[in-house]
């Protein structure tokens, strides 16, 4: 009997010590994040970082796909430098559609974003596992050659 329990005993701590090393060491305890730039920021530090990265355009609504050509990734970075703090805003429903037109899928060597383009005036941006809110942006204050619409537009014509 005194066998058993202390086995019983034993046999609870030690799961009771491999739960709390699991929950405590393997996961990402989500903080609050009150930035409205959060993926823009490391989407920029991740083109500076990895120049050579992939870019795929799907146009949603008839799901034609367009590589981007190294000509044209400079289109993106120039429209990341372009933003300013007041470009970034909360989402609204009433101004925002609800589907984009166009998705941009910048393929990196640890971590993937993707882009919505909803129209010339909104874009938000976000990691394609992310937990954070989505950027989003609205575009009116940059000049229309770096405009992510237009450039997809061009792309792929509807």
């Amino acid at each position: 009997m005194k066998k058993k329990y202390t086995f019983l005993v034993l046999l609870v701590l030690s799961i009771f010590f491999i739960l709390i090393n699991f929950s405590t060491g393997n996961f990402k305890l989500s903080k609050k994040n009150n930035e409205l730039n959060h993926y823009t920021n490391k989407l920029l530090e991740n083109i500076n970082l990895q120049p050579d990265y992939k870019c795929l355009i799907v146009d949603t609504n008839f799901y034609k796909e367009e590589h981007l050509e190294k000509e044209h990734l400079s289109t993106i970075k120039n429209f990341l430098n372009a933003l300013n703090k007041n470009s970034f805003i909360l989402y609204d429903k009433k101004t925002l559609p609800k589907n984009p037109p166009y998705k941009m899928f910048l393929i990196f060597h640890n971590e993937k974003f993707v882009i919505n383009i909803y129209n010339e005036d909104y874009v938000s941006i976000h990691t394609w596992d992310g937990y954070h809110k989505m950027d989003y942006i609205k575009t009116s204050s940059i000049p229309r050659s770096y405009n992510l619409y237009n450039l997809c537009d061009f792309l792929i014509p509807r």
